[in-house]
């Protein structure tokens, strides 16, 4: 059954004016009729049921019928620090990470950056990704992915997260090694642009509490480091291996 976002208050036994967008999306891509079933969510652990009871050429109306609470979100808070990659790279790792559970997603403008500063209309496209992956994956949560940050400001936030930076050379610990001794549920994880951070970057994170890990001798891309430490780590400290 079709699932939309809506950003407002949901409640069972009420109805339901869409937006223009939400309006222009039911009916000219779904290619939903009056009387067809969907869901709605809002962000918060409740999924609703609804009905398309009116529809015209410019408003759509819903019927809400019921809510219930739903065990899809992970058990882990995880946020990733991803230091803005070239081209469309960035808008192509939000489904990724979104459909993985990542609560998170914080781009971050870094010495070897491509991208140093964004529009507020690339941040709004990057958050309308986010809302539909979250619709496609079963998601009633939507990641948050605010404006980019700077490594200095990010690295002042998130004090209570295991705080894990990723670094392409030879470091003193593994990503298996800090998850072998972690009891964390909340996660930080810190990852650089195409040519990685810079020394003094790294520098920075170690004193920010940032533990610099490898993920072994071979050099992996910007784009696949995030799905594969967010799965590694939902596997063996989250959700992924639930029935």
């Amino acid at each position: 059954m079709s699932r939309i976002f809506i950003d407002q208050n949901l409640k069972p036994h009420s109805s339901l004016v869409l937006t223009e967008e939400e309006h222009h999306y039911i009916k000219n891509v779904l290619r939903m009729n009056i009387g067809d079933p969907l869901y709605l969510f809002n962000g918060g652990e409740e999924e609703f049921s609804a009905k398309i009871t009116a529809m015209d050429k410019n408003k759509t109306t819903l019927q809400i019928l019921t809510s219930q609470k739903t065990d899809k979100e992970s058990p882990l808070e995880i946020v990733i620090g991803q230091g803005i990659p070239k081209g469309s790279k960035f808008d192509d790792l939000i489904p990724k990470v979104t459909e993985l559970g990542v609560s998170e997603l914080v781009p971050l403008i870094t010495e070897r950056s491509d991208l140093k500063k964004a529009s507020p209309q690339k941040v709004l496209r990057w958050q309308k990704i986010a809302q539909m992956s979250s619709q496609q994956t079963g998601r009633t949560k939507v990641p948050k992915i605010s404006s980019p940050l700077t490594l200095s400001d990010f690295l002042n936030h998130y004090p209570q997260h295991e705080k894990i930076i990723f670094y392409e050379l030879e470091a003193s610990k593994t990503f298996k090694d800090i998850l072998a001794t972690t009891c964390a549920t909340r996660f930080c994880l810190l990852i650089g642009p195409e040519g990685g951070f810079s020394p003094e970057e790294i520098t920075k994170s170690q004193k920010a509490k940032f533990h610099v890990v490898s993920l072994g001798k071979r050099i992996l891309r910007t784009e696949t480091v995030a799905p594969a430490v967010t799965a590694i780590l939902q596997y063996v400290k989250g959700d992924l291996n639930r029935v």
